[in-house]
């Protein structure tokens, strides 16, 4: 039998990735600034870390302030979020030590989540994504061939190795993971959520 066949892709979840040029001019302050942070406050927070360290939230506004007027810069610069759509952000420093990660988590109450690396060495833990759809599709997508699968991103979880400068951006909604930091050095990250106003 002869098939003409094709496939259409629908309701994908994006994940947005930024590199931030000229990110190795500011690296070392912004990491001063996060371990200046824990200094101040060396008790933290605990939501879904296992060990290491994390920051009170704190709304990101204050254009004077190193990293929050990082974070406007990156995130005003947005380049397919539309013009006329404004941004509330809250954010949180990351600093995981050899052993600690982040278990399985989404964040609520907002409608994109990110994450901004500042010190990754080799081996401190990669970030992986549940499909939202793993349960419904598991059979499914265990059927298809590994190329239809690469070619498609049809997986029932996929993971992205943190680069220093770069910003990941995806659906508050996707369940994540952070992996155990197998360094012998801290990982260090800014964590944030962003509601979307029109």
């Amino acid at each position: 039998m002869d098939l003409n066949y094709k496939t259409t892709n629908l309701f994908p979840s994006v994940i947005h990735q930024f590199c931030v040029n000229g990110f190795d001019t500011i690296q070392n302050q912004l990491i001063d600034y996060a371990y200046n942070l824990k200094k101040k406050d060396s008790e933290g927070v605990i939501y879904s870390n296992h060990g290491g360290w994390q920051s009170p939230s704190f709304v990101v506004k204050d254009k004077n302030d190193l990293l929050h007027s990082f974070l406007i810069n990156c995130l005003s610069n947005f380049p397919i979020i539309d013009k006329s759509i404004n941004f509330e952000v809250d954010a949180w420093i990351n600093i995981n030590k050899k052993g600690d990660y982040n278990e399985k988590h989404n964040h609520p109450n907002s409608h994109l989540a990110g994450v901004l690396y500042l010190k990754c060495p080799k081996d401190c833990g990669n970030i992986v994504f549940d499909s939202p759809m793993s349960f419904q599709s598991h059979q499914e997508i265990l059927s298809y061939t590994e190329g239809f699968k690469e070619y498609n991103n049809v997986f029932q979880s996929y993971e992205f190795y943190p680069v220093e400068g770069w910003i990941l951006v995806f659906p508050s909604h996707l369940l994540h993971v952070v992996q155990a930091n197998k360094s012998n050095e801290d990982r260090i990250s800014v964590s944030f959520n962003i509601r979307l106003k029109g």
